[in-house]
């Protein structure tokens, strides 16, 4: 056991009586009649519970290394050096995302490959839906073939395939450039034109 399950692991066992208490008293709370105020602070404290203890659970699920997510990841550096490696900085190259929350929702994604996972499974690992989204968007922007889906009212997302999308490539250099505020508005245009004309 790595690490890092056993890490998860360790804080499952710790939480899991937290959660069942948890529970308990959220259903006390309900069958009591409880007044409004008092339901939904129960509700607040118990959710806040349970979502931490259902990270732990769903960490000690994941592979403890994705060697997928790094070999996509590599696929996108290649991409950038071959179009922009001769005419833009190297330190405007480099490839952004690697967290380990965006690591750990790909691998849930790559795990249902082709098929639609839906966003409350991928919020457990970060307890908050905006992160997700913007994780996931981050995800697209390298390229990776992550569509994002309605059905019945209810978002999913989707690994279609290990593809990456190379249109995306200069679109990553362009928010790396535009990150640094230490270079003049011409320098930029500059650099961005030279984007645009791929060369």
């Amino acid at each position: 056991m790595t690490d890092n399950s056993a890490d998860a692991e360790a804080s499952w066992q710790h939480l899991k009586p937290d959660s069942v208490h948890a529970l308990q008293t959220l259903l006390m709370t309900i069958e009591s009649d409880a007044p409004p105020g008092d339901l939904f602070e129960t509700y607040v404290w118990s959710k806040s519970v349970l979502a931490k203890a259902m990270r732990a659970r769903l960490e000690m699920h994941l592979p403890p290394e994705c060697p997928t997510f790094w070999e996509l990841r590599d696929r996108v550096a290649e991409a950038i050096m071959r179009k922009f490696g001769q005419s833009i900085p190297l330190k405007y190259l480099k490839v952004p995302y690697k967290s380990s929350v965006h690591i750990a929702l790909f691998a849930i994604l790559l795990e249902k490959i082709g098929e639609p996972v839906e966003s409350a499974m991928l919020r457990v690992v970060t307890e908050d839906s905006v992160h997700t989204e913007r994780r996931m968007r981050e995800l697209r922007e390298l390229g990776f073939d992550i569509t994002p889906i309605e059905m019945r009212g209810i978002d999913f997302y989707k690994l279609g395939s290990l593809n990456i999308n190379e249109t995306l490539i200069p679109a990553i250099v362009k928010n790396n450039i535009r990150k640094d505020k230490g270079i003049s508005a011409e320098t930029r245009r500059d650099l961005e034109s030279k984007l645009s004309s791929g060369n």
